[in-house]
């Protein structure tokens, strides 16, 4: 037992660390692109998104505390059972003769396609009290990303895992694929009014994913996937008319602070049922 905490522990301090540092290089790719962007106006812009930006770190800090240390021995657990009970429906072995390069692109498009529906299921009665947490942030940036309440987290990474494990991907294809979609993530929540223009047919733009957030839009809404439009395209859930300038955030009264936001999706549900 006391060896099982022993290893809690470090997976815990490890993935502190990690978070930190990945947190260093998104901090600066972000800051530095923006200034380059915006000039002055983004100095501006993080002011007024500064006691957002608290509330996202704070999220950053629990997830890296609750889920982050779970996500590695998840893809291990999942890949283990679906290998051991044969429920593959491509065998690992077809990945393999694909060739990296070719199961890295694969992994990505079947990992947004599994995402786009898994997503659209998040914007339905029982799972939106949790997903709301992310969609609260009002002055949306790179770190929205971060403001996932644990449930919403968790089950996220468990279905979008297993979507990918029953088509026979590698555990590493597992791991890129939610190491790209990450940083392609934090990319589209960041505060640029790019369109992409024709490249939009093929690419979620920040654009397109920040009218995904626009306050009118809760608990439906559009704009679902997170690398690919095609798949809002081809399920008739696309809609960018532009940059997006309404306002942001939830109808929702999620609360102001973690504490309240981390206990709101449980008042939700209990509220559901009775």
């Amino acid at each position: 037992m006391q060896n099982f905490v022993i290893r809690i522990l470090l997976a815990v301090a490890n993935s502190l660390w990690m978070a930190f540092l990945l947190l260093l290089v998104s901090a600066f790719v972000f800051c530095s692109l923006a200034m380059l962007v915006k000039g002055d106006a983004a100095i501006a812009g993080a002011r007024r998104a500064a006691a957002e930006s608290r509330l996202n770190l704070t999220w950053l800090v629990i997830d890296t505390l609750t889920v982050a240390p779970w996500i590695g021995l998840l893809v291990a657990l999942v890949r283990g059972v679906f290998v051991r009970y044969r429920l593959e429906i491509v065998p690992e072995a077809t990945w393999s003769s694909v060739g990296t390069l070719g199961t890295f692109i694969a992994v990505i498009f079947a990992g947004d396609f599994a995402s786009y529906w898994r997503h659209r299921l998040e914007h339905t009665r029982w799972l939106w009290p949790a997903h709301a947490i992310h969609h609260s942030d009002t002055e949306m940036t790179w770190l929205t990303l971060s403001r996932f309440h644990p449930v919403n987290r968790a089950t996220t990474s468990a279905l979008d895992i297993a979507f990918l494990a029953m088509l026979g991907f590698p555990s590493w294809a597992l791991v890129a694929n939610e190491v790209l979609r990450n940083y392609y993530g934090q990319f589209i929540h960041a505060d640029f009014p790019w369109t992409y223009g024709p490249l939009e047919f093929l690419f979620v733009s920040p654009a397109m994913h920040r009218w995904h957030h626009a306050r009118d839009v809760t608990g439906s809404g559009s704009n679902f996937a997170t690398v690919f439009s095609v798949f809002d395209r081809a399920f008739g859930t696309h809609y960018v008319p532009g940059p997006c300038d309404v306002p942001l955030g939830v109808i929702d009264k999620v609360g102001g602070n973690a504490i309240r936001q981390l206990v709101y999706p449980f008042v939700a549900w209990a509220r559901k049922v009775q």
